[in-house]
């Protein structure tokens, strides 16, 4: 067995033991006050998505464009669409740009 088949399993294991450790609720908070935590929870998932595709954009712009450039673009637009719930609706169409452009590039270097 590879290595890479024990960071796997690892990953596995370790995903069981957060998800059964974790408890169901963790705040104690009433839920009809929103505190300033709860709010920046709903977008915080969308900040390093964020930082990565405008690090993107900034070196795809200083240097020529390749084919990678456009499969990149794509991961992290289909990771923005999975981080915010109201974006769920662009992840089909992301996945399937993505997709398509692995195809062109696999096909350009066979």
């Amino acid at each position: 067995m590879s290595f890479t088949m024990f960071w796997f399993i690892a990953a596995f294991a370790i995903a069981t033991v957060v998800f059964l450790v974790t408890p169901e609720k963790v705040s104690s908070a009433p839920d009809n006050q929103a505190s300033l935590a709860d709010k920046l929870s709903k977008h915080s998932l969308i900040i390093l998505p964020i930082i990565v595709l405008s690090w993107l954009i900034i070196a795809i712009a200083s240097a020529p464009v390749t084919h990678f450039a456009g499969t990149a673009i794509g991961f992290v637009l289909t990771s923005c669409s999975i981080a915010l719930p109201s974006t769920h609706k662009y992840m089909a169409p992301l996945a399937t740009l993505t997709f398509a452009s692995l195809l062109i590039e696999l096909a350009l270097y066979l």
